[in-house]
């Protein structure tokens, strides 16, 4: 196995069963698993686990990208970081409207107050929309500075 240097960009590729929805080099990657938040910098050990919902954060020249992201598996070897996720959204094709709505509807499930009463449905529901709302925030505030 080559030793990898500092300098040496990540490729992170993410997929979902229906397209690739980012092909990008970068320098770090912070992704949400089972395990937590993990952090990939250039020549990290090799690494499999499970995604969890939440937010893509990685660093290209001079930008941010952001991506939400829901359950599935990441894989990283060889300074590559791939992603086979079961639902992915880049955050500028996020409607931040939308996904409040959506929000508000698993809210209201989850209060109980609505018609389904399943619950981990509404919970998981509400953390795709609120890994939805993270992403276009975070893509909002960055084109602000």
């Amino acid at each position: 196995m080559a030793v990898t240097t500092s300098s040496e960009p990540i490729q992170l590729v993410v997929l979902t069963p229906s397209r690739k929805v980012l092909d990008v080099r970068c320098h770090d990657v912070s992704f949400p698993s089972s395990l937590g938040r993990l952090q990939i910098l250039p020549g990290h050990a090799e690494l499999i686990c499970q995604l969890g919902t939440g937010v893509i954060y990685f660093s290209e020249e001079s930008s941010l990208g952001v991506c939400a992201i829901s359950g599935g598996v990441a894989n990283v070897a060889n300074n590559c970081v791939t992603l086979l996720a079961d639902l992915a959204e880049e955050a500028s094709q996020i409607d931040p409207g939308r996904a409040q709505k959506a929000m508000e509807r698993a809210q209201v499930r989850l209060s109980g107050k609505g018609a389904e009463s399943n619950m981990n449905r509404a919970s998981l529901s509400e953390e795709k929309a609120r890994a939805r709302l993270e992403a276009a925030q975070a893509v909002a505030a960055s084109k602000k500075h």
